[in-house]
């Protein structure tokens, strides 16, 4: 039988596929992700250890736990209040568009940048072509790929696609897709609560026992003018259940009646991403063996 390790390393990475988009959507590379992961490790190893000991656990211990060593445990302790920096192609598309805006190759008559072909046109060994390629090595480096390059700037706005491979730099200015602190700190309390109320079912033995977890869906899917319906059918009849709840803890959470308990109960309409549940249905068969059904 498959290790709950095995299984558990699957379900995390389904679970951080719809995070890694948002991420890489914001500029956030592989080290800041291992980064925030080591000290996510980090915390949650402390928290568990004083718990069981009743005393803050030393570097040593926190180590033994996460596979870490103390000098590592020790590095990371800093990065729990650390702003994680944005990865390094959002740098190398503001200096691509300074290039594009101050290189003679690419200027014409006034100093107008130039519309460019993607890839050169007829390139000569030892000589530099204009080319968006050549403009992202010459400017970002040679290790840097164009296709991300330019795709996030044709994103941001800052170029056009003209058709044929060309390309038109329409502002000389980089600003990548960013999300506003109240809207992540939402995002990210949200996400929190989902995930610890499934941790706590988890580890329950009797129906009944740990927090209420409910899911419902269409056993046949939906056409795009129902799911519209449903859209809004469960927001009408999801905001009567809220205010319901709401009028309760009003009742029983006030300056009268106070509590050290947080809790609250959240709705969320979700739709299937189709390419990430096959990817984690295939890692589930091939742990279990080609042919294994995993009950949805």
């Amino acid at each position: 039988m498959q290790s709950v390790k095995s299984n558990l390393l699957a379900a995390i990475r389904h679970v951080l596929s719809p995070l890694c988009r948002i991420a890489i959507r914001n500029g956030i590379g592989s080290n800041d992700l291992s980064a925030a992961l080591q000290s996510a490790l980090v915390h949650s190893a402390r928290g568990e250890l004083a718990a069981d000991l009743n005393r803050e656990p030393s570097e040593e211990e926190v180590g033994l736990m996460t596979g870490m060593t103390a000098q590592q445990v020790r590095g990371i302790r800093g990065l729990e209040t650390t702003t994680f920096p944005a990865a390094n192609y959002s740098w190398a598309a503001s200096e691509v568009l300074a290039g594009w805006h101050s290189d003679v190759l690419y200027l014409g008559p006034y100093g107008l940048v130039l519309d460019i072909p993607i890839v050169p046109e007829d390139p000569v060994p030892g000589t530099e072509t204009r080319s968006f390629e050549s403009l992202v090595r010459k400017y970002a480096g040679p290790g840097v790929s164009s296709e991300i390059i330019l795709d996030a700037l044709v994103k941001s706005g800052a170029v056009e696609r003209l058709g044929h491979g060309i390309v038109r730099c329409i502002d000389r200015t980089y600003i990548a897709e960013r999300l506003s602190p109240e809207n992540i700190q939402v995002f990210a309390e949200a996400v929190h609560n989902v995930i610890g109320t499934m941790a706590v079912n988890l580890k329950r033995t009797t129906r009944g026992a740990g927090l209420l977890q409910r899911v419902v869906f269409a056993d046949y899917g939906l056409s795009e003018e129902d799911l519209k319906k449903f859209n809004l059918f469960i927001r009408k009849t999801g905001e009567k259940f809220i205010d319901e709840v709401d009028t309760w803890f009003a009742k029983h959470s006030n300056k009268e009646r106070q509590g050290s308990i947080k809790t609250g109960v959240g709705i969320y309409h979700y739709v299937e991403n189709d390419a990430d549940r096959e990817e984690y249905l295939k890692s589930m068969q091939v742990q279990h063996g080609e042919g294994t059904n995993v009950a949805r």
